[in-house]
């Protein structure tokens, strides 16, 4: 309770007459310095670990104060869906969607057992961050509190809202005729401090929602981590850069997957794991994220291959418990990102920087489809900024894994670096260390690669022809052990559609459906021509939501979301996707898709 005024009052006058007195008083003060200690201080030599032992409300209150103020939507409480239309304005034959790509596989039917469907994060579309026992997970605090992080300088604290509007998202996937959908858990719901106590109200919520995932028909492929690490963690050690992450990550992955297994149709356990170079090791460690034994000095790199080890770590883990501990049966394994690779040009060096660039994405963490452990070009160029694993630990590695997923959705081309990739890798402070290559989206005679997307993506074009033999490349080439691939994520952000003022310039989004429609029919040749055992799809994104730092102006979604009122209008390319689906045999008891004929297909 603060002081009265009169209190106030009495306390400055008291302080103005002791100081009078203090003034004439000519004798000079005695010092006791007998109960005070001297010593240096200096934050950035902080080596020791803050011990988390203290999960009370008021150090979930202490959390939340890091992260500031956050933004409330107006729907704060679980709704009750809406009947679905029975049809939704769509293309019509003014202008038909976009015609099929490859005439070859114009005719292939899938198997009823290929997955397919759409996908989003927890992060990026539950909204409501703070609400029922929530912790924050760095994903919280970045946006409140690192200046300029963010392109539109927005927040995901309401984003497209999903964590009360699930029934009637989940109802709409259903009424569509969506078979599955791909979503992440949030750690810090289930577990506010990273470990600890369990949140009973994070649970119920992910229990309803499988729950009504189930009784609307769709198939839950859940992925345990994409990008939203508890805070407590990065307070307590740093999270990805200390080994304790593991029995962490591990404790919470046993808790999640115990309770949902039997609602799962895949589990992946990391989304991404590369994002450790493009997102993790550009943390701002040492201002708002401590910065433990100074992994996060120097661009980030010991941060960046420290994530990256303990990451894999962590899924090996969780991979043998489930198959040998907990004899689980769903198919388990994480997604990947890269892209298909073209040299620049014929040369030897240029050949060389293809092969950098593919083992420091896919090769860093391949180790499960090899002998454990990392290739050859990260331990030369890296040395010991690249942990090492123990002979136990490959053995843990190799082969935890059931399938391939990866997130394709662009080509690049690739280069030696200009001084020459022994001149960059003998010199860490060059530009292009440790890759040593130039990636491009432009081809050698200066045109670009495919149409380019929002600026919010600007590593994204539209280059249909590159995931056919990428695919390829990967199965038969790269790591030929792996038994099939599923393209978990690929989709395209619309140039400026953030910009357009009303939902007719919205709603015709014709490169993202051009983009749908060239990319499928490029998976299915790859299956269906080249012999690739492709098992499913997966686009980008269930509907427009928080693009990380591209915040809420760029925009993947195959529905668009209007912010203020949170009601979701299904865009051409969810038409083109639910057409080509149906067209190739899988698009069973859909309302909504446009029709198409059904005879005269062969099934592959």
């Amino acid at each position: 309770m603060g002081l009265s005024s009169a209190a106030r009052l009495a306390v400055v006058i008291f302080t103005a007459s002791a100081l009078a007195q203090n003034a004439n008083n000519t004798a000079s003060p005695t010092i006791t310095s007998a109960s005070y200690t001297t010593t240096t201080f200096n934050y950035s030599a902080a080596s020791t670990y803050l011990p988390l032992t203290d999960f009370s409300n008021e150090q979930l209150a202490f959390l939340w104060d890091q992260v500031g103020p956050i933004v409330t939507a107006a729907i704060n409480t679980t709704v009750s869906p809406t009947p679905e239309p029975t049809s939704y304005p769509k293309p019509g034959w003014v202008h038909p969607l976009v015609p099929a790509y490859v005439p070859e596989v114009a005719d292939a039917v899938l198997p009823d057992d290929f997955l397919w469907g759409v996908a989003s994060a927890a992060f990026q579309v539950e909204g409501a961050v703070d609400a029922e026992g929530k912790g924050p997970s760095v994903w919280d605090l970045l946006p409140h509190r690192w200046v300029n992080a963010i392109a539109d300088n927005t927040t995901g604290d309401i984003s497209a809202n999903s964590y009360y509007l699930y029934k009637q998202d989940n109802l709409r996937l259903k009424n569509l005729g969506i078979q599955s959908y791909s979503f992440s858990i949030g750690w810090a719901r289930i577990f506010p401090f990273g470990r600890g106590p369990i949140n009973g109200q994070g649970v119920q919520h992910y229990d309803d929602f499988f729950d009504d995932l189930e009784q609307n028909g769709i198939k839950a492929v859940v992925t345990l981590f994409h990008w939203d690490t508890p805070l407590a963690l990065f307070d307590s050690y740093g999270a990805w850069t200390s080994e304790d992450i593991v029995a962490d990550f591990v404790n919470y992955a046993k808790y999640v997957i115990e309770r949902y297994d039997k609602y799962t149709t895949a589990w992946y356990t990391f989304n991404e794991p590369q994002y450790c170079n493009w997102r993790f090791s550009q943390y701002p460690f040492g201002t708002i994220l401590p910065d433990y034994n100074g992994v996060g000095k120097g661009g980030g790199i010991r941060a960046q291959y420290l994530c990256g080890h303990y990451t894999l770590l962590a899924h090996a883990e969780v991979y043998k418990w489930y198959k040998n501990v907990y004899k689980g049966t769903k198919p388990m394994t994480f997604k990947n990102s890269a892209n298909y690779v073209l040299a620049n040009s014929t040369s030897a060096a240029d050949a060389e920087a293809v092969q950098r660039v593919n083992d420091y994405n896919m090769g860093w963490f391949g180790g499960v489809w090899t002998d454990g452990d990392y290739p050859e070009t990260l331990r030369s160029t890296l040395g010991d900024t690249l942990p090492t694993y123990t002979a136990e630990q490959k053995a843990l590695i190799k082969g935890a894994a059931d399938f391939y997923a990866i997130d394709a959705y662009t080509t690049y081309y690739a280069a030696a670096p200009p001084n020459g990739i022994a001149a960059c890798v003998a010199n860490r402070s060059d530009p292009n260390f440790p890759v040593c290559a130039v990636s491009d989206s432009v081809a050698p005679d200066g045109f670009p690669l495919g149409p380019n997307s929002d600026a919010g993506a600007s590593w994204l074009y539209s280059t249909p022809g590159g995931v056919r033999p990428f695919l390829s490349f990967i199965t038969k080439e790269y790591f030929p052990t792996v038994p099939s691939i599923v393209v978990s994520e690929f989709g395209f952000a619309d140039p400026a559609e953030s910009q357009f003022s009303t939902l007719p310039q919205i709603l015709w989004d014709l490169r993202r459906a051009d983009y749908i429609q060239s990319y499928l029919d490029n998976i299915l040749a790859a299956r269906v021509l080249d012999g690739v055992n492709v098992t499913g799809a997966f686009a980008w994104a269930i509907y427009d939501n928080y693009e990380w730092t591209s915040g809420l102006g760029t925009k993947f979604g195959l529905q668009y979301v209007n912010l203020t009122s949170q009601e979701r209008h299904p865009k051409a390319s969810m038409f083109q996707f639910l057409n080509w689906f149906q067209s190739h045999g899988l698009g069973k008891g859909s309302t909504a898709n446009v029709s198409v004929p059904t005879y005269g297909r062969v099934r592959m």
